[in-house]
């Protein structure tokens, strides 16, 4: 009985869809599989029930129903930062994304953006809340979820994130006149959610996914409707790929043939597939309306407005050494930084996803030569484009991002007039263009960001530059939601 549902949601893509008898759009990765000789065919129908409205129209339970509708929603999101901010040795991100995971996610990233010397950071993002609370029994779905009342909504809103410099230690020859520390240690930082619009939690989805679950509700009547006038059909289709695919003629074929197997016996089905003009407008509609119903949720939850802040302390990375004029002691170490930053993010148009963020640098302490504690001001902009899904991995995202810093006086703070015969003690404008192609695995618990930035000069060195990012970042909310 399953494998004649299954059939009937195979067939009634087409037919529903609207597509022709030589369109077999919306079945083409299932066709492909098929002419794979490695897999299983009895498998790969039941992998047809993966897309989105199949997993959600598939559940008969409603209170089920939007819990899944609230897994998607949180797992195919883009907008979560687990790597390093734009001023770390190692970092992928131009401008910092608003939301940090539920409960944990870490980050490995290659190559600077504003600082002269690139290297690799490590970063750890965690909930202290969401760890706590999801080791509870039963609770570490509904705190991946971010549902409030599986956990303190104040403390939810709290993030920690830590971040260790690996290539510290290591003698760069731009650092030829200064020592690099031993500690890898490279910044800590404490974010808080002001406004979070984007809270998928059961509550929320239950008022804002009800018009899509009536719409989902729609559609599965109409294709139970749709498969009465089908049983012919669903039939047919099941013995003849039935008898296909035992064939001698399967057997010895290769995978581009049987490809083109299926394709003539799905094909000549639905040419020959006779359905009342009625039902199947109805069916039509309804799955248009239903697609429609599922963007306007996304767009109401997933890009809403969101405000956050954050503080961070960081550490810096080089000792000094004799320098000229003796105007630093050997062995002096630049001051610690603190760093304020606000972020906001507003979904401005479908799939565009604007983030900007704002930040000031103050030195720890007030050295000889420095003019103040001020060290630099940072805004930046970014637009993230959502591409188009894909099925098992997730939405990979195209983003484009600008960032403006003023740096009010020599980056390192120690009143250091000249580095490697660069005047370091004029003020400075740095401009960074950055695009950013990041693409999902593992349902979108993982993530591989590639970047190239352009900018017309780094921190210590006043010269155009052009590098290349790389990294991996791990959102292991979506491992707790499996439980």
């Amino acid at each position: 009985m399953a494998k004649r549902i299954l059939v009937t949601v195979f067939l009634t893509t087409v037919f529903a869809s609207g597509l022709h008898a030589q369109e077999l759009v919306g079945l083409k990765k299932e066709v492909q599989r098929f002419g794979d000789p490695t897999e299983n065919v009895s498998d790969l129908i039941v992998e047809v029930r993966d897309n989105l409205w199949k997993e959600v129209l598939l559940v008969p339970d409603p209170e089920d129903k939007k819990q899944e509708i609230a897994k998607i929603l949180a797992f195919s999101r883009g907008d979560l930062q687990t790597g390093a901010t734009s001023g770390a040795s190692g970092s992928t991100s131009a401008v910092v994304s608003p939301l940090l995971p539920a409960i944990f996610g870490f980050a490995i990233e290659n190559g600077a953006i504003t600082r002269s010397v690139s290297g690799t950071t490590i970063t750890l993002k965690a909930n202290p809340a969401g760890l706590v609370c999801a080791a509870k029994p039963g609770a570490a779905t509904a705190v991946a979820l971010r549902d409030h009342e599986a956990c303190n909504r104040f403390w939810t809103r709290l993030g920690i994130t830590t971040s260790f410099d690996t290539t510290r230690g290591e003698k760069a020859t731009e650092l030829a006149n200064l020592e690099t520390l031993r500690s890898q240690f490279s910044e800590l930082s404490v974010r808080y959610e002001l406004l979070n619009r984007r809270d998928v939690t059961l509550a929320r989805v239950r008022d804002a996914a009800q018009p899509f679950a009536e719409k989902a509700q729609g559609l599965l009547k109409k294709q139970q409707e749709l498969a009465k006038a089908m049983e012919g059909a669903q039939s047919r289709v099941e013995n003849e790929l039935g008898t296909l695919v035992e064939s001698a003629a399967w057997k010895g074929s290769t995978a581009a043939v049987r490809r083109t197997m299926v394709e003539e016996v799905v094909r000549k089905v639905v040419a020959d597939t006779k359905l009342p003009p009625a039902v199947a407008a109805d069916v039509r509609t309804a799955w248009l309306e239903t697609l429609a119903a599922y963007d306007r949720l996304e767009e109401s939850i997933a890009g809403a407005l969101v405000v956050t802040a954050d503080y961070g302390f960081q550490r810096p990375d080089i000792a000094t050494a004799d320098l000229a004029d003796g105007l630093v002691p050997k062995g002096t170490r630049p001051p610690d930084l603190h760093v304020g930053r606000v972020v906001l993010a507003k979904t401005v148009v479908p799939n565009l996803d604007v983030t900007g963020n704002a930040s000031v640098s103050l030195f720890a302490d007030k050295r000889e030569g420095m003019s103040s504690v001020f060290r630099d001001v940072r805004l930046g902009v970014e637009g993230k484009f959502k591409l188009r899904s894909l099925n098992g991995y997730g939405r990979p995202t195209l983003s484009f991002a600008g960032l403006y810093t003023y740096l009010h006086q020599s980056p390192l703070g120690l009143g250091i007039t000249t580095f490697n015969g660069v005047s370091l003690n004029e003020k400075g404008h740095i401009g960074v263009f950055q695009t950013k192609l990041e693409f999902p695995a593992a349902n979108n618990g993982m993530r591989i960001p590639l970047s190239l930035t352009v900018a017309n000069r780094t921190e210590l060195i006043k010269e155009s530059d052009v590098r290349g990012q790389i990294g991996v970042s791990f959102n292991l909310d979506s491992l707790f939601a499996s439980d």
